[in-house]
């Protein structure tokens, strides 16, 4: 016998095809009044049409530089030009992570604890050692 149960149709036997599909419903609320569903509301607009984009507009490395000035080193901590404080982007994973080491002592007993993940020991060492 075939797993799930013994079985309701007749082996060799085809079903008929549903007939609701051709089937026009209009959805209608309480007081039979059609609803937005069925066109009360129109069609939204369609957005104007953006400008094409060709392969001239998006710069290459063969095209001369946008900023002439400003040194290609600018923002590193070598060559001429401004150094790593000239980032304005910093970024903020330093900052959290000093936020987080003042709940170390609360997280220090789930580093040896065996039911403990590899990940959360990692984010735990990984704040004790920032």
């Amino acid at each position: 016998m075939p797993r799930g149960g013994k079985r309701k149709g007749t082996p060799g036997k085809g079903y008929t095809n549903r007939t609701d599909l051709g089937m026009q419903y209009t959805p209608q609320d309480a007081a039979g009044m059609a609803t937005p569903a069925a066109g009360g509301v129109e069609a939204p607009r369609q957005a104007p049409p953006r400008p094409p984009v060709y392969a001239e507009d998006i710069p290459n490395l063969t095209d001369p530089t946008a900023r002439p000035t400003e040194p290609i080193s600018d923002g590193l901590a070598f060559g001429p030009g401004r150094g790593p404080e000239a980032l304005q982007n910093r970024d903020p994973r330093n900052m959290e992570t000093m936020k987080l080491k003042k709940w170390l002592p609360l997280l220090d007993p789930y580093v040896d604890d065996p039911e403990t993940p590899d990940s959360v020991r990692s984010l735990i060492r990984f704040i004790r050692a920032s």
